[in-house]
């Protein structure tokens, strides 16, 4: 088999099952959903305002997952269990201290904070009770940030599937279960539960990702003076700690600026009127379907980068870059196509009104064939992970997120279209496309991928 193809083989195999995780992950939102939605109006409120909060803390503590993936894929390519093992642990570590201290802030603020959301007071009470029981499984959510990145480091995405599958399945019997007799509570309590299974399921399978499961929490350094190799095991772990939380800061500003980005946006479809502002939600809610797929290749190209780097394959890791930019190509013209083609059906799905899906069709294609430059983009975004170029992603996100941001201002100022607003996202994403195209070209990200190499080799050791 030739090397083109045994890489092409390789990510896609890695992609599809990550697909698979990303798509089911988000389903215990749902059933909780479709559960309370039976309930009565005021808890499916108040769920829905609880569940955006969680989103967030999700989204701002995600750093865990893709910090953990290049490091145990560099300790793993390098054949040194022991650092995979030591920076699995700091990464357990941090995910304890974080999810208690944000657990016990949501428990403590939770009516505070739906209140100051702009929750009526039918939803607090609902929300809030929803949202407490909820915070007491938010350290299990990290640890399960840290099990799917240890696992996508070792180029393992099957076993986070099977976790997912099996979590998702607890969760949906125990909310049948759980919904009668305790209400919402019951259905968060559910929810817990399954999350706490699915971090037993990661400790449990471990070994599988390459890292033993013994000194997670607690680790006795080897040496003929024990004082001594426990002073070196705690600092080994406080600068591991330090390295991935530079890497959160890095990808929050980097998330944070996309996200803004379209938020800006959103809010110009916002300003220029009612009609403007449902069709780019049903625009929006598509291009974010799209997403998930495209996510999985962005998976693969950080776990198989970050392991060829490990081995100090320059080369290989190059090769996997570009063969992960072709691929995601490919992926990006597929969606594009089958958005095309489903144009008449996808749209009267999420909504019925005549006038809304008459604006959404003036730019569907515009979305459509957005999807062959985004294809690129989130391919391109897990090989740079991978190389640990986190700082060259955030100046580059952010830089893009002004000119498509700045731009949708204009345009809702000037009266423009839904059209012309979608050129501004498609502005914001080209943007991405040429910085992270050029990067590719040159080695400037292979460059950083050696300096990060290089920090790590100084921190203390074990």
């Amino acid at each position: 088999m030739s090397g083109g193809r045994r890489r092409t083989v390789l990510l896609v195999g890695l992609a599809v099952p990550a697909v698979a995780t990303l798509i089911a992950d988000p389903l215990m939102g749902l059933v909780d959903t479709a559960v309370v939605g039976r309930i009565g109006a005021a808890e499916l409120g108040g769920l829905g305002l609880a569940v955006a909060v969680l989103s967030t803390v999700a989204w701002v503590f995600n750093f865990l997952v893709y910090g953990t993936t290049s490091s145990i894929g560099r300790a793993l390519g390098a054949g040194d269990a022991g650092a995979a093992r030591r920076r699995v642990r700091a990464a357990v570590r941090a995910a304890l201290v974080l999810g208690m201290s944000v657990g016990v802030v949501l428990w403590m603020v939770a009516p505070t904070l739906l209140g100051a959301l702009g929750a009526v007071d039918a939803l607090i009470g609902p929300g809030s009770d929803y949202l407490r029981v909820r915070a007491i499984g938010v350290p299990f959510l990290m640890l399960t940030y840290v099990g799917h990145g240890a696992f996508r480091g070792a180029s393992d995405t099957r076993t986070p599937l099977i976790v997912a599958i099996g979590s998702n399945v607890l969760n949906a019997v125990l909310t049948v279960l759980l919904v009668g007799p305790f209400g919402i509570i019951g259905v968060a309590a559910a929810t817990v539960a399954a999350e706490a299974a699915a971090v037993a399921a990661f400790v449990v399978l471990l070994p599988r990702a390459g890292v033993a499961r013994r000194g997670l929490l607690h680790d006795r350094a080897s040496g003929a003076d024990g004082a001594d190799g426990a002073s070196i095991g705690a600092g080994s772990d406080l600068a591991e700690v330090r390295a991935l939380l530079r890497v959160g800061r890095d990808l929050f500003l980097r998330t944070g600026g996309l996200t803004l980005g379209l938020l800006a946006v959103s809010a110009a479809a916002a300003r220029t009127g009612v009609v403007t502002a449902a069709a780019h939600q049903v625009l929006f809610q598509v291009m974010m379907l799209g997403s998930f797929t495209l996510d999985g290749l962005a998976v693969a190209g950080q776990a198989t980068v970050s392991t060829a780097l490990g081995r100090g394959e320059r080369d290989e890791a190059a090769a996997l870059g570009r063969t992960t930019a072709l691929l995601g190509a490919a992926g990006g013209a597929l969606t594009a196509g089958l958005l095309l083609v489903v144009s008449g059906v996808v749209p009267r799905l999420l909504t019925d009104d005549a006038v809304v899906l008459e604006a959404v069709a003036s730019a569907w294609w515009l979305l459509a064939l957005g999807h062959l430059i985004t294809g690129v983009v989130f391919a391109l975004d897990g090989v740079m992970m991978g190389a640990e170029d986190y700082r060259y992603l955030r100046d580059t996100t952010v830089l893009a997120a002004l000119v498509g941001g700045s731009a949708a201002q204009v345009v809702a100022s000037t009266g423009g279209t839904l059209l012309d607003l979608w050129w501004c996202v498609q502005a914001l994403m080209l943007v991405r496309f040429v910085a992270l195209v050029w990067r590719l070209r040159g080695t400037g990200w292979l460059d950083a991928a050696l300096a990060g190499a290089q920090r790590a080799a100084d921190r203390p050791s074990d």
